[in-house]
């Protein structure tokens, strides 16, 4: 039939005869001497949803699994041999193809996968149409809703493929919507794809946007599961911890020792970002020994609200450590470096832990242009578990190492070579009573009798 035959017998290719030729092209897929083959096809177009290493390890939306069938149906060339599907159809003898599906064959044939910009948008009986742009080509089509109508919005992209060729374009199936930032980024990515097959294959074709689709439309698939992830990891980078007095969670933690409080305190009153707070002002769960600590704070910018908002840094001075806590590793750097810078050799690193707590990153929401996660709240449990982690790495390090408080010898060493535990058992006293769990939950992270058995005291 050809395509004047179509458009003077519309009922030649009607929606019920599209969702038949579908069926059938997926049902002559599922035939023994074709599971290979599709197997093959699918996850070449799903292929970074099957790579072992990625990360996150997301997974196919079911508009990208649709997409991946018709890919499989219309595009997909077998590699053994047979002939693609819809030619398969088209010289089935074995069975009736009823006329009403052959008249979509054609226009499924010569169909590509395309990202398209929603120009406008038109809702309610059956006729309406939207009128799309392609990003590729910046081709106009008119295009009847599919049965199963998605509400779009101007500006949004689909990712679909338009089946023309008959009296009405349509769409084979609820296309993939993103938002028009997030569609617009997965064909600057597919366009540079097709720059770089185009010279890589001296293909110069490819310079037309349909003959590069009808090839590489998975492309497009794959660019949108690299825009996902990338979207995910932005995401991921700034989620926002709080713990359950909704204060910003201060997980980036450093810890230092040093043997000269008043030199540090006075140093420490420099720092520009910094404010000077009273221990137990600032935290009630504090120990009642506040008098022998001292605590700074940053603070972030005042916002328009008038709400100074919670700490995102915090410098507590004990009589023999420092303290950095922070809501981000990149903070924390920013604080290391100023300390190194100050004080040099005064302070003596014990450890950091810049491992962000256990969360769960939500699915980026396609139709937005905004990844923000809402705030997730840290249990005290999970505080003290870090916490803990956190003090016993450090601890057990320091039995072994070389300490300044102790005349550059270990708390192991000095204790032997001396015939004395007291100097030792003083300092992990101290440790002990300014413990950082006890300050910031009321309740111990680390058991310091461990310490005391390991070095022998």
């Amino acid at each position: 039939m050809t395509k004047e035959d179509n458009h003077a017998h519309p009922s030649a290719g009607t929606e019920e005869g599209l969702r038949s030729l579908l069926t059938r092209l997926e049902h002559q897929s599922l035939q023994p001497d074709f599971q290979i083959q599709r197997q093959l096809a699918l996850s070449h177009a799903l292929q970074p949803y099957f790579h072992p290493l990625m990360i996150p390890p997301l997974v196919p939306f079911p508009e990208e699994e649709n997409l991946a069938r018709w890919y499989l149906y219309a595009d997909y060339l077998p590699t053994d041999g047979h002939a693609s599907l819809i030619e398969q159809v088209r010289d089935l003898v074995t069975e009736h193809v009823p006329q009403e599906e052959r008249g979509w064959l054609d226009s499924l044939r010569h169909s590509y996968m395309d990202l398209l910009e929603v120009q406008e948008t038109a809702y309610g009986k059956q006729g309406t149409q939207t009128r799309l742009q392609s990003l590729g080509d910046k081709q106009i089509f008119d295009v009847l809703p599919h049965t199963t109508p998605v509400p779009y919005k101007i500006g949004q992209i689909l990712l679909t493929r338009l089946l023309r060729g008959l009296a009405d374009i349509r769409l084979p199936g609820p296309p993939l919507v993103l938002s028009a930032s997030m569609g617009k980024a997965v064909f600057e990515l597919t366009n540079e794809r097709r720059q770089e097959i185009e010279i890589g294959t001296g293909n110069f074709a490819l310079s037309e946007w349909a003959e590069f689709a009808k090839s590489y439309g998975y492309e497009m698939m794959w660019s949108v599961a690299k825009v996902r992830r990338g979207a995910w990891r932005v995401v991921d980078s700034q989620m926002d911890y709080r713990n359950t007095q909704v204060e910003t969670f201060l997980y980036a933690i450093a810890l230092y020792e040093h043997q000269d409080f008043r030199a540090l305190a006075d140093g420490l009153r420099g720092f520009d970002q910094f404010t000077p707070v009273q221990e137990n002002a600032s935290n009630p769960m504090s120990s009642a020994s506040g008098s022998d600590t001292l605590t700074w704070v940053w603070l972030p910018p005042q916002d328009p609200s008038g709400d100074p908002g919670y700490p995102v840094a915090r410098l507590t001075l004990t009589p023999t450590q420092l303290c950095v806590e922070t809501d981000a590793p990149d903070r924390l750097n920013i604080v290391k470096h100023q300390l190194a810078a100050i004080f040099g050799f005064s302070l003596h690193f014990l450890g950091e832990t810049i491992a962000s707590p256990q969360h769960r990153t939500p699915e980026v929401d396609l139709l937005s242009d905004n990844y923000i996660a809402p705030p997730n709240i840290v249990s005290q449990e999970e505080e003290q578990q870090i916490l803990g982690s956190f003090l016993e790495t450090v601890y057990l390090d320091w039995a072994e190492t070389p300490s300044p408080i102790l005349k550059g010898q270990s708390p192991r060493h000095y204790c032997a070579a001396q015939h004395n535990t007291k100097d030792v058992a003083a300092i992990i006293d101290q440790m002990e009573q300014h413990d950082l769990g006890r300050r910031r939950t009321g309740q111990p992270a680390y058991d310091y009798n461990i310490l005391r058995g390991h070095i022998g005291l």
